[in-house]
């Protein structure tokens, strides 16, 4: 399970990449609908969630059954998912992040992938599951910006 996890954390950049280079900024930006957040919009989304996960993964590491606040992902985005500028920016950022969350992730010992947090809304939480739940998450949003390049042309 969990090196399935770390190998589908790692395939995403590779995706995110792939999906995103070389399409134009007027295409990321076009929403497939109203209220429905454009390509670029989830990617800022992603390297957003992925400094909360990084934040959840330590202090579930290094405290002892941490409370692991919710997030408002819609404020959020509303707020935030364009103060990188560019799309390539954003996933600079994303990238750094999930190379760090990689890297911790890589390098925990059995004892550690069973520590624990306590999440708002979710309850109790392993390090474990929560590896599983971002590669989840990944692959949710992947989906989302293919739906949003598809409906942009």
């Amino acid at each position: 399970m969990v090196a399935t996890a770390l190998e589908r954390l790692r395939s995403t950049a590779l995706d995110l990449v792939s999906l995103v280079s070389g399409v134009d900024a007027g295409r990321l930006g076009r929403s497939p609908a109203a209220g429905e957040w454009s390509a670029a919009t989830v990617v800022a989304h992603l390297a957003d969630a992925e400094l909360v996960y990084s934040v959840r993964a330590r202090m579930i590491l290094t405290g002892d059954r941490p409370f692991l606040p919710a997030f408002d992902e819609q404020a959020w985005a509303a707020r935030c998912s364009g103060l990188d500028g560019a799309v390539r920016d954003t996933l600079q950022r994303w990238r750094a992040l999930r190379d760090a969350n990689i890297r911790l992730f890589a390098s925990l010992g059995p004892d550690e992938w069973a520590r624990e947090g306590v999440h708002e809304e979710r309850g109790p939480i392993t390090l474990a599951a929560l590896a599983d739940i971002v590669a989840s998450h990944d692959r949710s949003h992947l989906d989302q910006i293919r739906t949003a390049l598809a409906a942009a042309g």
